[in-house]
């Protein structure tokens, strides 16, 4: 689906340089992924003011991601 949006001058240079820095092949995947962060943005502070403590879920996410995959791979 195609929209329009106005940007000033500023945004819009902001944008070119994130496409001329090779990182993104199109104006469109530039405001698509800053789109995404804001949704995640929102989610966060979202579970934030729930009581939703990320950082920890963080921290317990990789500690268990590092004993799966030692799990996986330690030599019988």
């Amino acid at each position: 689906m195609n929209i329009s949006v106005e940007l000033t001058p500023e945004l819009l240079e902001y944008i070119e340089s994130k496409v001329r820095s090779g990182k993104y092949k199109s104006r469109s995947e530039v405001v698509r992924e800053a789109i995404r962060m804001m949704i995640k943005s929102d989610l966060e502070r979202m579970l934030e003011e729930k009581g939703f403590d990320l950082k920890k879920f963080e921290e317990e996410r990789e500690k268990i991601s590092g004993e799966l995959i030692e799990k996986k791979y330690r030599k019988s």
